[in-house]
């Protein structure tokens, strides 16, 4: 176990480009020279300040990574090839170490909170990241893709998806009590680039579950989700607030983009509540739904709605819509 430690990369310049470094901790056998087992390797309690990358676990089943702070600008934790249960617990990425230009505009261009590969089962508990690019991001990997039990997990301020799923397990990506923002600030931590940013990205691969509950998300963002594959995408028990406003050069953007865009797959998205709220213009008034044409099935039901709901279906698939409250006469 590694324990208590401060990782201070003292020569990283806080107001030039950040420079690339090995990585702060990696829980494994980088190289592939040694032949040994990373097993039960644990990380807690350590603060990383001017990492590029923070922590890596790969092979190494049963992993811990608990308590660790800092601001890695490339990559937070990474996890891949583990075949039994890793934990990652009590994980909070901020920008303390700097924000100044352009150091951290790299971070919200390319960076990434946790990036997710090959794992079974993998638990994670109670972590945030503050201003990255993605702040979840799912991948494919030569050894497969992953499913596990995501509880009380965060990301305000992605500029370009708080969740993105490239690939699942068939199982699942389980997500509870859920935090999410994705917006270009206008203030400096997003880059001028910033255009367009969603909470939740599936991509047109993906084949695995994508089930999030009881979750809120917030802008002012670009929409909610754009979800796209094979597999089905839930929400159950979610706030949506304050889509189609995101800031773009120091002005609100409202582009008719729907809150949740239906590409593919199936989608249930049920007793739920979409709200405008205090970052929406008005007497701007979105949409709240858009299915496409390769839509497979999608059930939208027992909602709650401010103002009419909104739903455009160029799905040739199944819909359901029943059973929601909005205020319509």
């Amino acid at each position: 176990m590694l324990r208590g430690l401060v990782i201070y990369h003292e020569e990283q310049e806080r107001a030039a480009a950040p420079v690339p470094y090995p990585w702060a901790v990696f829980l494994g056998d980088p190289y592939k020279k040694h032949g040994g087992s990373a097993d039960n390797a644990a990380v807690a309690d350590i603060e990383l300040l001017g990492a590029w990358n923070g922590v890596a676990a790969v092979g190494s089943h049963r992993h811990y990574i608990a308590r660790v702070q800092g601001q890695p600008l490339n990559i937070g934790v990474f996890v891949d090839e583990t075949y039994d249960i890793g934990r990652i617990e009590d994980v909070h990425f901020n920008p303390w170490y700097s924000d100044a230009h352009p150091f951290v505009w790299h971070q919200t261009t390319h960076g990434r909170a946790f990036v997710m590969g090959r794992s079974d089962w993998e638990y994670v508990f109670n972590t945030f990241a503050f201003g990255y690019a993605i702040g979840y991001h799912f991948i494919e990997r030569a050894t497969g893709s992953m499913n596990g039990n995501f509880l009380g997990i965060g990301q305000d301020l992605a500029t370009n998806a708080s969740i993105q799923v490239d690939q699942s397990q068939p199982f699942g990506i389980l997500i509870t009590n859920g935090e999410f923002t994705a917006f270009c600030d206008g203030k400096g931590f997003s880059p001028p680039s910033c255009k367009d940013p969603a909470q939740l990205v599936v991509s047109a691969q993906n084949n695995g579950a994508v089930k999030l509950v009881n979750s809120a998300f917030w802008g002012p963002t670009a929409q909610i989700a754009k979800v796209d594959g094979k597999g089905t995408v839930t929400f159950s028990q979610c706030h949506f607030d304050s889509w189609d406003n995101y800031i773009h050069n120091g002005t609100r953007v409202h582009s008719g983009t729907a809150a949740i865009q239906q590409f593919g797959g199936t989608l249930i998205v049920t007793q739920s509540e979409f709200t405008m709220g205090a970052n929406q213009d008005k007497p701007h008034a979105p949409g709240h739904f858009w299915v496409g044409p390769r839509a497979k099935k999608t059930i939208i039901s027992e909602n709650i709605i401010t103002g009419t709901l909104a739903v455009v279906n160029e799905g040739k698939g199944k819909t359901i819509i029943a059973n929601n409250a909005d205020d319509s006469p």
